[in-house]
């Protein structure tokens, strides 16, 4: 069996979301700048974390929310998905004419992979169907008590 290979900077199980890793899940693929994973990571990981299961909602605790690595998960796979998008539309620019073909190819089936990978790691994380509530009674029922019961005669 080979030796496990790690390339400068990079840590064994390390869930850190750097341009080195999301190169390295897509291969390392020629016409993908820096810039545009950068602002992929930035634009994502809002998005993410306004989805992700917190511990003030309703059946949520430390045990079942989600972890750090569980969210930065889900960021890199959806910055990957981004990415591969990107590589499709820029292929003229940065391929030469004879690997166009096998590069629209290759970068579709590996969209495709990394789509439904992404959807699983949202589903990990995210609020199903949005079934956070507040469970307290409140005072702005109408006109009963903090029960929720109405007072008086609904028929008179």
């Amino acid at each position: 069996m080979g030796d496990l290979v790690i390339e400068d900077g990079d840590t064994l199980f390390s869930t850190n979301i750097t341009v080195n890793a999301i190169r390295a899940l897509l291969n390392h693929p020629r016409g993908l700048n820096s810039g545009t994973i950068i602002e992929y990571v930035n634009l994502r990981n809002t998005q993410i974390s306004k989805k992700a299961r917190a511990a003030n909602y309703v059946g949520v605790n430390t045990t079942n929310a989600p972890t750090t690595a569980e969210i930065e998960t889900a960021i890199k796979l959806i910055v990957c998905v981004d990415c591969l998008r990107v590589l499709i539309d820029t292929i003229p620019s940065t391929v030469p004419v004879k690997e166009q073909g096998t590069s629209d190819i290759r970068f579709n089936k590996q969209l495709s992979s990394f789509e439904k990978q992404a959807a699983d790691a949202l589903g990990v994380i995210e609020e199903k169907g949005g079934t956070a509530f507040y469970t307290k009674a409140t005072t702005a029922k109408v006109s009963g008590t903090t029960s929720g019961e109405l007072s008086g005669s609904l028929t008179s």
